[in-house]
């Protein structure tokens, strides 16, 4: 019988140890992980970017000319974005010129933070191809929606456009970290 209850009191004390062993080493796991809500930046809004195109990196070939299209963060914090711009090309008046840019799957969409001052950036292409066939004009202006956002911005950004619907001569790629450079 002393016999049985040696082995029922080892096995009680492995137990134990087992159990606080466990909880050891769930304690400190568990207080070396940094809590998720202050861990992701909030989702950068139009307030948060100044958007513009960066005319000095621009370049063409075949008849499409690509200019990096800059989000920078004008911001105190870090913010983060994912995926497509919306891209409209407009006359003087404010009149949207042929359809939106086209999405272009060059790259793979992922979130993208962009610390305070920081930039990110869109490749923004337009095709002189797809100009001439629809009764060609020249935009003075640009609208960008940055990622998933329901405001736009607007700025000057001269280009050949199309004036009537149903032309896509625009396409933007999704955000990238760092300017394009």
């Amino acid at each position: 019988m002393i016999k049985g209850t040696r082995r029922a009191a080892a096995a009680v004390a492995a137990a134990l140890a087992l159990g606080i062993g466990s909880a050891v080493w769930a304690t400190s796991s568990a207080s070396a992980a940094p809590s998720a809500p202050s861990a992701i930046p909030p989702v950068c809004t139009t307030a948060n970017l100044s958007v513009w195109v960066n005319l000095s990196q621009g370049n063409g070939a075949a008849g499409t000319f690509y200019y990096p299209l800059e989000f920078t963060n004008t911001s105190n914090h870090t913010c983060r974005t994912w995926g497509y711009p919306g891209v409209s090309a407009l006359n003087a008046s404010g009149k949207q010129l042929g359809d939106a840019a086209g999405r272009n799957p060059l790259y793979a969409g992922a979130w993208v933070n962009i610390p305070a001052g920081g930039t990110a950036h869109s490749l923004l292409s337009y095709g002189n191809a797809e100009v001439s066939t629809c009764k060609p004009t020249t935009a003075s202006l640009i609208k960008v929606f940055p990622p998933n956002q329901t405001t736009a911005t607007v700025g000057f950004f001269s280009l050949p456009s199309c004036s009537l619907p149903h032309h896509v001569y625009l396409s933007v790629t999704v955000l990238r970290p760092g300017t394009r450079l």
